[in-house]
């Protein structure tokens, strides 16, 4: 069924303050527009079972990250490439004529999209704060990225990370996860950028900007990759839902976060 809704979204390039950004559109006959943004690793087809759920509601806008998808590579990137580019981006949807009211974004998305001007955003999973073994890992890929380059992005070992990183493993979802693993492609070039932003996330921690109409928070209680953000962290949260989900609860539960989202 994805494969058919594929075929229903357009692709395109923009400038987003000097990158050459992959941008896809789904025009689901709606007044509202949903600008997705998936995580570290990924590209646009990250988000594509949470759009399925969401397209009979909202016309739909997806990007590739910089280094990630068909987006141009940035050499040596920076958190801040990242954040410099977040904030240029709403403009130039607006260059294209295209007006975003609502941001969903998941894992080093919710970072970028910290940094966007939106009035309604959804952070799911965001790595506010990481675990230790979070930590410990994405130094360990960082410092033997150069040998990993050729075994890390192997299809079975990618599948396994994947099964790693959700709550759900009835069949379904690990179907959802291979089919995922095979339409992503992600080049050893992009890998080294890649493990150098995992890194960088994993150090310290971030701020969630919550001086919005509208700030929604979607954590997985079963997360090994970022630590549980609410309230009491003194973040003003507007809706907070814990779903019995891993760190991918787009793939874990798809179907149960385009309700919440709905809902609102």
């Amino acid at each position: 069924m994805y494969d058919k809704f594929l075929g229903e979204i357009s692709s395109d390039f923009m400038d987003v303050g000097g990158v050459k950004t992959a941008c896809y559109f789904y025009q689901g006959g709606s007044n509202k527009t949903i600008l997705l943004i998936h995580g570290i690793g990924g590209d646009f087809h990250g988000m594509i079972p949470l759009a399925y759920r969401l397209k009979n509601d909202a016309n739909l806008v997806f990007v590739d990250l910089p280094s990630h998808g068909r987006s141009q590579l940035i050499k040596d990137m920076k958190m801040s490439d990242v954040e410099n580019w977040a904030m240029n981006l709403m403009s130039a949807f607006d260059g294209k004529g295209v007006s975003i009211d609502e941001v969903v974004a998941h894992s080093l998305g919710c970072l970028a999209a910290n940094k966007m001007l939106c009035r309604k955003i959804w952070y799911i999973s965001p790595p506010i704060k990481t675990s230790v073994m979070s930590r410990i890992s994405s130094s360990f890929f960082y410092r033997t990225r150069r040998v990993n380059q050729y075994i890390y992005l192997n299809y079975y070992l990618s599948v396994f990370r994947g099964l790693c990183l959700v709550n759900n493993r009835r069949k379904n979802v690990v179907d959802l996860i291979r089919w995922l693993t095979k339409n992503t492609q992600v080049t050893r070039q992009q890998y080294l950028e890649q493990s150098k932003i995992a890194r960088d996330i994993s150090r310290g921690n971030k701020i969630i900007i919550s001086e919005r109409e509208f700030t929604g928070l979607i954590v997985g209680r079963r997360d090994k990759i970022s630590l549980p953000v609410n309230a009491a962290d003194g973040v003003k949260i507007d809706k907070f839902m814990e779903l019995d989900t891993g760190h991918l609860s787009v793939l874990d539960s798809p179907e149960l976060v385009a309700e919440l989202i709905l809902a609102e």
